[in-house]
């Protein structure tokens, strides 16, 4: 998830752009849900969307309306943990019955324990860490597979009469390079300077995703001015890289996560190992959280 802004202030959504609500919910989803929904961090998604396809198991479709970014802080700040940005971890192992961390900016710290919810090939690459997991569980982790797509957000400084006319807030698109495009702000039901998101298809995305990043954006731009010649320019761009968008094949663990160390503790989660949507990341969530409790208690 997240939510860029642009230089005077408007933002647009680059990553995940609403939630769906299936049928199938554990007690926990659901109360999530209901708490969610009582505090104002997400409201029904507008009907005037084109092309859109639900499972049979869908209920409804959900926004955040401050942005997708704000549901990653809400969580955050209901965790009431310390948050250190900027320290990407490059190294992990095992010291005096804790795990060691390195960061790239040079700190390091000492953990009981460690859970990763990163991409697992961005788990593969850590230095230090594969041997201490079970070989064929590396096997396993090699063969999780992601979609790759690039995002590109367009920021207005003023009102042009082009949103104003258009129908929908978002809609799918049927082309080999565009794949879906919204106007953020119309699909938040907010008020304020326009903005367009648009992602490239998983096709593109695969085939473009090593190139170069200045070329891979105009060659989008170009389609996208194809695909729309009446939008005015936008007087900025976001250009995202999403190398690992969804999980396509992901590991095979029923729990939706993977204990790969019980002491010291090491847990991996994430959509690689509950498939890509709001409420299998939440269960991997919940059963890290259980895996945690079962063995400190």
């Amino acid at each position: 998830m997240c939510t860029s802004r642009s230089s005077f202030g408007s933002t647009v959504d680059l990553g995940a752009q609403f939630i769906t609500k299936s049928s199938n919910l554990t007690s926990t989803q659901e109360k999530l849900y209901n708490h969610l929904f009582d505090e104002g961090i997400l409201q029904p998604m507008p009907e005037n969307v084109e092309g859109l396809r639900s499972l049979p198991s869908a209920v409804g479709h959900f926004i955040c309306p401050s942005g997708s970014g704000s549901l990653v802080k809400y969580f955050l700040k209901k965790a009431g943990c310390e948050i250190l940005f900027g320290h990407k971890v490059i190294k992990i192992n095992p010291s005096n019955e804790k795990w060691e961390t390195l960061c790239e900016n040079g700190a390091s710290h000492a953990f009981d324990a460690v859970v990763l919810t990163i991409p697992v090939p961005q788990i593969l690459q850590l230095d230090g860490l594969i041997p201490h997991v079970e070989r064929d569980q590396i096997e396993k982790l090699k063969a999780v597979k992601y979609c790759s797509r690039y995002a590109l957000g367009f920021f207005y400084d003023s009102e042009s009469s082009f949103f104003k006319d258009i129908s929908w807030c978002a809609k799918f698109i049927n082309d080999d390079i565009i794949r879906y495009c919204a106007i953020d702000v119309h699909k938040r039901k907010g008020t304020g300077l326009p903005s367009v998101v648009f992602h490239t298809s998983k096709e593109f995305g695969a085939s473009y995703i090593d190139e170069n990043a200045d070329a891979v954006q105009d060659l989008i731009v170009k389609r996208i001015e194809q695909l729309f010649p009446q939008m005015p320019k936008p007087n900025e761009i976001k250009f995202q890289k999403w190398r690992y968008s969804q999980a396509k094949k992901i590991y095979c663990e029923k729990q939706a996560c993977l204990v790969a160390s019980n002491k010291p503790l090491l847990i991996f989660g994430g959509d690689g190992f509950s498939n890509s949507n709001f409420e299998n990341c939440v269960l991997s969530a919940e059963n890290i959280a259980q895996k945690i409790i079962e063995t400190v208690s």
